[in-house]
């Protein structure tokens, strides 16, 4: 028999199966093909097309179905699910550390295959479902949650050859092999993005995670440092505080190189990344390259020196040898000079080295201008340009006035087409379009043919870079060339002007793609926002700061803030939203008494106020400020007759008072949400408001009719797909959560196993659908709860896992809060006592703090269900009355049942055996309430048991 055991695991290859703390677990044929194949390496890197050549030999199926197996197989293996490590990107390996007995693998386990090429046979996706823990990150290393996450970005390409610069790039290699945090100094243009590039290629291989490049020549903050790292990372965006904390912890048992590119400009902020990345114990290294040092611990700082130079004496021969003149001149005949290398060319080489301090940057320019001029002309330029501008602040560093010189030279050589849009191409971040650089030259007075040529004669002068983006390019400007034209923009008073023609150029884009919302697909119009969000931060803040054009701005920010909602970007939403409506008049007046209030038209003050409301409940819950603006949007919209903003405000208020656990007066407006739904025969909206009517339902007590609401509401749904309110900023499917809530209902009517299987199908759902949201929403409704309520502590653990990284990263207060309260009653469970009673006291009041009190009654019953077992019996009779009066105050029933069990036992347990008995009588009375005919029988078992305790009541009194 072959057998191998590792640890608490047990697994029969003959007889497949799994056995964990001798227990057989469940796992599914396919599952454990995948697992024979992990044990055949040897501990040996299998990737994921091997594994889908081996187990779906003839079938064409999707990763994710791998994705799923392989959280399989972790949620079959417990506490030794960490057996089953993931190398991102790449594939998955089996860990056979500690002691292991295994006899001989059978020969065609090492194949791979048996004699037919199958492995085994098809069950089928989600034959053992329960079998499935939700996907999750496992030790902040897989990526099976987030299947649509962005990859990670590869490397910048290597340089031809790199000169004069192997002596520095063995000393940086040499010096990351015993230092965590490398960084590159210098000047600007010095080449330390060069020589980092190098230094990554030549280590990559050294590093079993690879290297990440970071570019941050286009940050300006802190939050557009952490969006460039998530993004190069393959992580996600987010303006969260958290984010950093975050992303250090996925990559906290990882060994990489991390490339932090032009740093000096947020410093302070890499100094934390870099302290985060290389904490205790972490086998991550840091490269950075910065005009000045990080100051970190472990922090070794390179200085990177200038490229060696002739002396003015020095003969032809030496003067061709030294890396300055071999790299100008392999620059200058790249862009197609064609030097004769007699003695007078050859002198007049080593003099514009010498004169631009051999700096690469200034050399790369003065090479494209000789390409043109000749040798002779631009030493004869270079030289007039020096003198002129010799100097410049006594403060300044040499080296930063020569690059100064050697910028206003290039800039003077350029027509004055090319020098305007240079000017104006300053305020991109992050890049732009070929169209994008038209549009903006329109605004500065440019056809689209000088544009054209403009862009054509900066691209070839090197002061515009490009990067292939699919069959296109998108262009950008190197970090000293945009604050060189942004300083032109400012010395020809042309700053506010091209601002005011930067925010409107995205506002335009904007308003084009709303008008196009329902032509395009989410996810692609989505990505474009993405790539352009460092251009919109940029118009906003100046749009909507002191200097900018405010009536601009609030438009702007009107069509921008419901697409940072659609991103989960929250806490950005509400900044950018409060910032635009602090700027509208209302009533004649504006609440800046020194600004001139902006007067819009009622759908943009409309549009911020939905958006500041949806985006609040998330950030700082369910209080009265956000149900005064989703009133306030009401009436607004209805004294202006915006159907649309009605009943997204009539959805709003509603979802105020679900989510404040008022379940008597969420089912009124809900019942009211409908009627006016039906009435107006808004397709969209009837479907819609059986999702509504369904929740407000279940949460009051009523699972047949909930049941049926929203089963019908998914078949119309599955029909013809609503996955969009006809406005930006809903970007919900309605199907997923409405199956977290069907999913409640049947856990309530006494279908526990199906209830699982359901909610982890729907987590699945969740994952592929990618919104960060709908993902938490799962989670917090349905799968951990059901979970813990089932005492899948495996299950719950994982849940609770995936909702805390992405509330934390995304600023999900309310999901937060109550992941916290999850936590701490998985605690309860895993290690009853004192101290996890006080978390989950503690946590809950966290949570009412934010008014978000759905989820409360099951969780103060948990709390006294944790009391009683700690012989704390009168501290859970106080705590229970008061979960058993929120109910009857709010008329929240759907836990009503287990409610009255729990008193039931704590009264037992007091003596009072006669009203204990009552108390079961009343959930048993509550149970069959909730049930149905097809419920009855499965609930019979937990009926019966309630029965039998009573039966024990009354025997003892």
């Amino acid at each position: 028999m072959m057998t191998i055991k590792i640890g608490q695991l047990e697994i029969s290859l003959d007889h497949r199966e799994v056995r964990l703390d001798g227990q057989k677990v469940p796992i599914g044929s396919r599952a454990f093909d995948i697992l024979a194949l992990l044990i055949a390496a040897d501990g040996g890197l299998v990737s994921k097309d091997e594994i889908m050549r081996a187990v779906w030999p003839k079938t064409v199926v999707e990763k994710n179905n791998l994705q799923v197996h392989i959280s399989a197989l972790r949620r079959a293996f417990g506490a030794e699910r960490e057996r089953i490590s993931t190398v991102p990107g790449r594939g998955y390996r089996f860990v056979m550390h500690g002691q292991v007995e295994v006899g001989a693998l059978p020969a065609r386990l090492h194949a791979g295959l048996d004699a037919s090429g199958d492995v085994g046979r098809d069950v089928g996706l989600h034959a053992d479902l329960r079998a499935c823990q939700p996907p999750v990150t496992h030790d902040n290393v897989s990526t099976d949650t987030e299947p649509a996450r962005p990859s990670r970005q590869p490397l910048p390409a290597r340089v031809p050859e790199l000169i004069g610069r192997q002596g520095a790039l063995d000393g940086v290699v040499s010096a990351l092999r015993s230092h965590q945090t490398v960084t590159l100094v210098g000047s600007g243009g010095i080449g330390k993005t060069r020589l980092a590039v190098e230094v990554a290629h030549a280590v990559e291989q050294d590093f079993a995670d690879g290297v990440v490049f970071v570019q941050l020549a286009a940050v300006y903050d802190a939050q557009s440092a952490l969006d460039a790292l998530a993004l190069a990372m393959g992580s996600r965006l987010s303006a969260s505080r958290a984010a950093l904390a975050q992303i250090a912890g996925e990559w906290r048992d990882r060994a990489a190189l991390v490339v932090l590119d032009n740093c000096e400009q947020v410093v302070e902020t890499v100094a934390a990344i870099a302290e985060a990345l290389t904490g205790a114990g972490s086998r991550m290294r840091v490269l950075t390259t910065s005009r000045e040092a990080l100051r970190v611990r472990d922090e070794i700082v390179y200085q990177v020196p200038p490229l060696s130079m002739p002396t003015a004496d020095e003969p032809g021969a030496d003067v061709l040898r030294t890396s300055a003149v071999r790299f100008f001149l392999a620059r200058a005949q790249a862009d197609g000079a064609q030097f004769s290398l007699d003695e007078t060319s050859i002198r007049l080489m080593g003099e514009v080295c010498r004169r631009l301090d051999g700096i690469p940057l200034a050399l790369e320019l003065a090479a494209s201008r000789a390409a043109v001029l000749g040798i002779g002309l631009l030493a004869e330029h270079l030289d007039d340009r020096f003198r002129i501008l010799a100097g410049g602040r006594r403060t300044a560093l040499p080296r930063h006035q020569t690059l100064k010189a050697t910028l206003d030279w290039s800039y003077r050589l350029l027509n004055a087409d090319e020098q305007k849009l240079l000017r104006w191409l300053g305020l991109f971040v992050n890049g732009f379009t070929l169209d994008t650089a038209c549009a903006m030259a329109a605004h500065a007075g440019l056809t689209r043919m000088e544009a054209l040529d403009a862009v054509s004669g900066l691209v070839s002068r090197s002061l515009l870079t490009t990067d292939l983006e699919g069959s296109s390019y998108r262009y950008r400007l190197l970090e000293t060339t945009r604050a060189y034209a942004q300083q032109q923009l400012d010395d020809n008073g042309e700053r506010a002007s091209a601002a005011a023609a930067h925010a409107a150029l995205f506002l335009a884009l904007l308003e084009t793609a709303q008008s196009q919302w329902m032509k395009r697909p989410v996810v692609e119009w989505l990505g474009e926002f993405t790539r352009e969000l460092g251009n919109l931060r940029a118009a906003l803040d100046w749009s909507l700061g002191e200097h900018g054009d405010h009536a601009l701005g609030v438009e702007l920010a009107a069509v921008t803030v419901p697409y940072l909602y659609d991103l989960s970007m929250v806490e950005e939403c509400c900044i950018r939203a409060r910032a635009a409506l602090r700027l509208i008049a209302q009533d004649g007046q504006n609440a800046q008494d020194k600004q001139e209030p902006v007067h819009v038209g009622v759908e943009t003050r409309l549009g911020l106020m939905s958006a500041l409301a949806a985006a609040l409940v998330y950030t700082e819950g369910p209080l009265p400020e956000t149900r005064e603006a989703w009133t306030h949007v009401l009436n607004d919209a209805a004294r202006a007759d915006q159907p649309n903003h009605v009943s997204r405000a009539r959805w709003g208020v509603w979802n105020w008072h679900q989510y404040s656990g008022r379940a008597r007066e969420a089912l009124l407006l809900a019942r009211r949400f409908g009627d006016l739904a039906r009435s107006s025969g808004n397709a969209t909206h009837v479907v819609l408001a059986g999702r509504v009517e369904g929740i407000a339902l279940h949460y009051a007590g009523d699972q047949a009719g909930a049941r049926a609401l929203l089963e019908r509401m998914i078949a119309e749904y599955e029909e013809k797909p609503l996955n969009r309110w006809n406005t930006t900023g809903f970007r919900v499917d309605h199907g997923i959560v409405a199956r977290a809530t069907l999913a409640r209902v049947l856990w309530v009517q006494g279908q526990r196993s199906e209830a699982y299987d359901l909610a982890a199908h729907t987590f699945d759902s969740a994952v592929q659908y990618d919104h960060e949201m709908v993902t938490c929403y799962v989670l917090v409704e349905g799968l951990v709860p059901i979970a813990l309520l089932n005492g899948d502590q495996a299950a719950a653990r994982h849940g609770i896992d995936v909702l805390q990284e992405i509330s934390a990263r995304f600023g999900l207060t309310i999901w937060s809060a109550c992941c916290a309260c999850y936590d701490a009653w998985l605690a309860t469970l895993a290690e009853p006592g004192d101290a996890a009673i006080g978390r989950l006291a503690a946590s809950i009041a966290a949570m009412r703090a934010t008014g978000f009190l759905a989820q409360i009654s099951p969780l103060l019953g948990q709390l006294a269900v944790a009391m009683t077992a700690a012989s704390r019996e009168h501290e859970a009779l106080a705590t229970i009355d008061q979960a058993l009066r929120f109910a009857d105050d709010n008329g929240e029933r759907w836990y009503y049942a287990e409610l009255s069990r729990i008193k039931g036992e704590i009264v037992r347990k007091l003596g009072r055996h006669d009203e204990a008995q009552r108390w079961f009588a009343t959930a048993l009375d509550w149970e069959q309430r909730n049930g149905n005919e097809r419920s009855a029988v499965r609930g019979a078992g937990h009926a019966s048991r309630v029965s039998l305790r009573m039966a024990s009541v009354q025997s003892r009194a």
